[in-house]
């Protein structure tokens, strides 16, 4: 089988897989996810010249489509909340996380 398909049936695999965790959530931490789907697919097809290529190719996919899509898209990054609590006459600040939505440049989307 010619290693651009492999790239390609590979990067659309573990793509899927990782959206099935959330999109805008996966985009955010698109290095990351990048990092790991590709050291996936260099695991899974070593062994000979054109796994390793459909693997690097693969990546190189993977790459492409999370950096545009982080660039283009409206995304949800996890940050920590501090919510006042009130605690015998005391306003107690308490840490929760929570999702936002971000914008490609950077700004958060107030809904």
């Amino acid at each position: 089988m010619d290693p651009l398909y492999i790239g390609i049936v590979g990067a659309a695999g573990l793509l899927f897989l990782a959206f099935k965790f959330g999109m805008r959530k996966v985009i955010n931490y698109d290095i990351f996810f990048d990092v790991v789907i590709t050291g996936i697919l260099m695991f899974s097809l070593a062994g000979t010249v054109s796994g390793m290529t459909g693997a690097l190719i693969g990546g190189l996919i993977v790459s492409a489509i999370l950096y545009t899509m982080k660039r283009t898209m409206i995304r949800e990054q996890l940050v920590v909340v501090k919510q006042p609590r009130q605690f015998h006459k005391e306003t107690i600040y308490v840490p929760q996380f929570k999702w936002v939505a971000v914008k490609p440049d950077g700004t958060r989307v107030q809904l």
